[in-house]
């Protein structure tokens, strides 16, 4: 059973950050990543890296990593998917989203971009896991 996520508007921007840094990984991985040492760089590695510009999609495949320093994001999973036309992000297998102290556990998890909305899928019999740091409260007037 799928896990949807309807996002409040400040938690929203949070995991939009997160999602625009997984989309980006994905698009600007069509063309090589080793093209400097930019603190906007985005990293992926995986087995096998495909793209289909006319679908606008693009495939990446075992053991795949996803690695944004300047937003202290790494994702794990065994397969990601951009499909830029529908603008939606999936990752599958053993999927692993961490951000800073903030972490996400699923089987997949599908990113509507548009929607900001997240929707975890637990593996068969098991479950989603996440930990969100909440942020210190700040001081009223």
């Amino acid at each position: 059973m799928a896990v949807g996520i309807d996002l409040e508007q400040r938690n929203r921007c949070q995991l939009r950050g997160l999602a625009w840094a997984v989309g980006v990984a994905l698009l600007l991985a069509i063309p090589s990543l080793a093209w400097g040492q930019s603190p906007r760089a985005i990293s992926i590695s995986a087995d096998v890296q495909e793209a289909n510009a006319n679908r606008g999609v693009f495939v990446a495949t075992g053991n795949v990593t996803l690695s944004f320093p300047a937003e202290r994001l790494t994702a794990r999973a065994q397969r990601a998917v951009y499909y830029s036309q529908e603008q939606r992000i999936e990752l599958e297998g053993q999927v692993t989203i961490r951000q800073g102290e903030n972490q996400l556990q699923a089987e997949k998890v599908i990113y509507h971009i548009e929607k900001g909305t997240i929707q975890a899928v637990p593996a068969a019999g098991g479950q989603v896991e996440s930990v969100y740091v909440l942020p210190e409260p700040t001081a009223s007037p």
